[in-house]
């Protein structure tokens, strides 16, 4: 015998199902939108543009619906590695400190984003517990540099 407390729970998902199919129908709603952003599915992006959350796009994809967005400007600079992980991923909805090959990818389009010290930026990438990869944004070489190196930080997200 199904008790009330069971009844309830069936009823409140279905009505969720409802209101969820209702919404999407409407338009109001994208289950499909990373990190709840204002992705739209119809949505095309190129180099240069304002990305899902405000960024600037630095790469897409060929179908131009996917890429990669970074904020419009430097975190605080002079930041430690473990500073810069945390204060990147502070925005939410996907931001993160770029990996190595995020960052030269970034570097590489540094003209279409803009803002740019010539100055080191951290990558997530560690290469041992001491140290993570850098990309200098002055001379474009990438190398290792001690987690407590304060530099420069740009967050980037996937959308």
């Amino acid at each position: 015998m199904i008790g009330f407390k069971e009844t309830a729970i069936v009823v409140l998902l279905a009505a969720g199902l409802l209101l969820g199919h209702a919404a999407q129908a409407a338009g109001t709603v994208n289950p499909a939108a990373p990190n709840g952003n204002s992705y739209k599915p119809d949505a095309t992006y190129g180099l240069g543009d304002s990305g899902p959350q405000g960024g600037k796009v630095y790469y897409v994809d060929a179908s131009g619906e996917h890429g990669l967005e970074a904020k419009a400007a430097d975190e605080i600079n002079s930041l430690s590695w473990s500073d810069a992980v945390t204060a990147a991923g502070a925005y939410g909805a996907g931001w993160h400190l770029p990996t190595k090959t995020e960052l030269k990818m970034l570097y590489e389009q540094r003209n279409v984003v803009g803002g740019f010290a010539k100055d080191d930026y951290w990558s997530a990438t560690e290469l041992d517990s001491n140290s993570a990869w850098i990309q200098g944004f002055g001379n474009g070489d990438q190398d290792r540099y001690n987690k407590y190196s304060k530099l420069s930080v740009r967050a980037v997200r996937a959308f």
